[in-house]
């Protein structure tokens, strides 16, 4: 089915590698983590494949330790690097501005935790754009499980039917078509688009400009 995208005016994004790239903070945090439990430090190729997953499925990689262990040595490193590191990917601070000012309303689901989702929105400046945001600590089952997208869609007073979910990995299209919305998978830079694709998005863009003329 085709679909019209242009009548839909509430948009939920994933972040980690959809509008941000934090992956220097998360390779520190993820290193200080694994050597503080006894293990070995990993490339950060290694570590980069898994941003925008679940923390539990790249620890269950790494390790067969203790997670929470893991867990509490990640978040004590990550809340100063992730956010210190985090930057805008391309133009997509310009077209969530830009988006805004069409009169869309922009949610977010991801699988950052609370704290350091408000911590770069106010870093980028762009919490005065966003309409809700629903972090791993919000849900009870992260993505690929529809939970945080069915909860933006509450705060946004949305529905499947006026909703479109703009992601980067099988996670977030998986978890839109398990809430009944419409996706929109953009490539990532941390690679796994041929994952992304086989998905089966409603439709694929190569960037994040792309939505300004989806979304006129």
């Amino acid at each position: 089915m085709l679909i019209n995208f242009k009548q839909r005016n509430n948009l939920i994004f994933d972040l980690d590698g959809t509008l941000i790239d934090s992956s220097e903070g998360v390779v520190i945090s993820t290193n200080y983590a694994l050597t503080s439990i006894g293990e070995k430090a990993r490339e950060p190729e290694e570590i980069k494949r898994f941003i925008g997953y679940p923390l539990e499925e790249m620890f269950d990689s790494f390790s067969d330790k203790s997670y929470p262990e893991f867990w509490k040595y990640f978040q004590e490193k990550a809340k100063e690097a992730v956010v210190a590191s985090t930057i805008p990917i391309g133009r997509s601070g310009e077209v969530l501005i830009e988006l805004h000012s069409r009169g869309y309303r922009i949610g977010i689901g991801t699988t950052k935790i609370r704290v350091h989702i408000e911590k770069i929105l106010d870093k980028l400046n762009w919490r005065k754009y966003i309409f809700a945001y629903v972090g791993a600590d919000d849900v009870t089952d992260v993505k690929p499980a529809p939970e945080a997208f069915i909860k933006a869609m509450t705060l946004m007073e949305a529905n499947p039917s006026n909703s479109v979910v703009i992601g980067d990995t099988v996670n977030d299209i998986w978890a839109a078509q398990a809430a009944g919305i419409p996706a929109i998978g953009v490539k990532s830079i941390f690679g796994g688009n041929g994952k992304l694709q086989k998905s089966n998005p409603d439709r694929l863009i190569d960037n994040i400009e792309e939505l300004l003329e989806i979304f006129k």
